[in-house]
């Protein structure tokens, strides 16, 4: 259970979604999550984004390998279109200029 978490980002296609169907599948996944971190493969749904124009939703997830990222989904019984290895960059800090 010590593995590093790695962020991967889920794309999925999908006709017709809205923000209420997401919100209502969601805790799916959440739950998924929760009962395979208690069980030793540490995961966590670190957020999801809706481009409803699209049809798509992209999920971030935080694990120690795309095969615990697969069964994540699989136990959420929700689809995955591709999964991609992120990084995230943080914008450098803003110097505040003081008149």
């Amino acid at each position: 259970m010590n593995e590093p978490l790695r962020t991967f980002l889920v794309e999925r296609y999908w006709p017709g979604i809205d923000l209420a169907q997401l919100r209502d599948i969601l805790p799916r996944l959440e739950s998924a999550a929760r009962a395979m971190t208690a069980t030793g493969s540490r995961v966590e749904h670190v957020g999801s984004i809706l481009m409803p124009a699209d049809q798509v939703v992209f999920t971030l997830i935080a694990a120690p390998s795309e095969s615990v990222v697969r069964e994540v989904n699989q136990r959420a019984d929700l689809r995955i279109d591709r999964i991609a290895v992120v990084i995230q960059v943080e914008p450098e800090p803003m110097e505040v200029v003081k008149p």
